[in-house]
């Protein structure tokens, strides 16, 4: 698996050019991310909500995806609770069980609404979840070379507009 990233987008009065889903289905079949999740909300009218769930996974791969989760976050807990290597086990046990338990998870229907609400008629928000396959051999790499922290994040041409403008105050 490779590196998974989460997008919260929200458009200010939405135009479906297509653009959006033929960019994911193109980096999809190239293979260089496989879409987890993607929920699509568009306020069109001031009670009508439409919304799209889309993903790449089988029921079947999303049930492992949550058992891995589950099972990650656990060995953190058990390891932080009994501090050793037995105990970071019990916990991955413990929290693959408890992710497989709790069936589906993410937005309900009343999360769905009680965002749409919150829209603007003609808004959206698109939540995005991928793996960057593209990344995974790099990811390894990195491990490989002692990795112990790392951090992302985007530099945009509007975020560097907004440091200019910045910059230009302080001047």
């Amino acid at each position: 698996m490779g590196p998974i990233q989460v997008f919260l987008l929200e458009f200010e009065d939405f135009q479906a050019t297509g653009g959006i889903v033929t960019e994911l289905e193109a980096l999809s079949d190239a293979g260089t991310v496989r879409v987890l999740d993607a929920r699509f909300l568009l306020k069109e009218g001031e009670d009508e909500l439409v919304a799209v769930r889309v993903s790449d996974l089988s029921d079947h791969e999303r049930e492992d995806l949550r058992a891995a989760a589950g099972a990650l976050i656990g060995f953190g807990a058990g390891a932080a609770i009994g501090g050793d290597d037995e105990a970071a086990l019990a916990g991955a046990i413990l929290g693959a069980d408890a992710a497989l338990g709790a069936g589906e998870v993410g937005m309900t229907a009343e999360d769905i609404v009680t965002i749409g609400d919150a829209l603007d008629v003609g808004d959206a928000l698109l939540l995005l979840v991928i793996e960057n396959v593209w990344a995974t051999g790099l990811r390894n790499a990195l491990r490989s070379a002692g990795l112990v922290y790392a951090e992302q994040d985007y530099l945009t041409p509007e975020g560097l507009i907004a440091l200019g403008a910045m910059l230009g105050l302080e001047a």
